[in-house]
């Protein structure tokens, strides 16, 4: 507990003097607050159609500007609070002070925890506010559909937080792996259109490549099945293939198994390689 106690004092004196980290940070609160804001005058003036903006029904519009960017801006926090000790040698200077090389990449490990709980955290504290604020009628926290957005939110975080985490231990500059992580994304994407033209037979593997479990997790066609049945309705009505997603479990098992190759392999880079 003491040697937990020293890696949260020494990381948390690391984050305080990182502008950059607090700027990402506060630019996704803004955005997350932002996109509720619409809804929440909507309520106030009377409301409209669809159901109410109140708890549970407040979680389908509340999430999904997040869950679409949250995971990226957590990435980049992630990238801009740990890649530059490298350059900096503020690693170097740990290690030197007494740290092994284990309880830097542990400290980092709780950092990429921690704001993990903060970008989850943010919409679902803006969310609850939103319903207390509303003056459409109250019901419960939340239904199985919305946990299950929760679940996928939660998912796409670590996902994407992983990514930074590895391209950070990796590439140890923070405009280079910002960068290749950006690329990466659009690579993928552009892999994913190209190739099952060629093959059509591949594209339920690609499915299952990081960027398109992300894709996965953002639909809200994926965790509400009400939206999925008016989503292939309308399809079927412009003759286009219905959306088919791959099964729950498959998606959870494979996001947490990239997860923990990502931070396996940051792990093992840090021990080898010289800080």
């Amino acid at each position: 507990m003491k040697r937990l106690g020293t890696l949260l004092r020494i990381e948390f004196i690391k984050a305080r003097k990182r502008p950059a980290l607090w700027l990402t940070l506060g630019v996704f609160i803004f955005f997350t607050v932002v996109t509720v804001l619409p809804n929440l005058v909507r309520a106030l003036e009377g409301g409209g159609p669809g159901p109410p903006f109140a708890l549970p029904w407040i979680w389908r519009a509340v999430l999904q500007p997040p869950i679409n960017m949250g995971p990226f801006f957590l990435a980049a926090a992630m990238i801009l609070l740990f890649a530059p000790e490298f350059g900096w040698k503020t690693a170097g200077q740990n290690v030197i002070d007494g740290l092994a090389k284990e309880h830097l990449f542990f400290g980092k490990l709780i950092t990429f925890a921690l704001l993990l709980a903060a970008f989850f955290i943010v919409p679902i504290v803006t969310g609850v506010a939103a319903s207390i604020i509303s003056p459409e009628p109250t019901g419960t926290f939340a239904r199985g559909a919305e946990l299950n957005h929760m679940f996928g939110y939660a998912l796409a975080l670590s996902l994407w937080g992983s990514i930074g985490f590895l391209l950070a231990a990796t590439i140890r500059a923070s405009g280079g792996a910002l960068g290749i992580m950006f690329l990466y994304f659009l690579v993928e994407n552009m892999v994913t259109s190209i190739v099952p033209v060629w093959n059509p037979a591949l594209e339920r593997h690609l499915n299952f490549l990081p960027t398109q479990l992300f894709d996965t997790l953002t639909r809200t066609e994926f965790h509400y099945p009400d939206a999925l049945a008016r989503a292939n309705e309308q399809r079927a009505a412009m003759g286009q293939p219905l959306l088919d997603f791959p099964d729950h479990g498959a998606v959870v098992a494979s996001v947490l198994g990239f997860v923990a190759l990502f931070v396996g392999v940051s792990f093992v880079t840090m021990r080898k390689r010289d800080l």
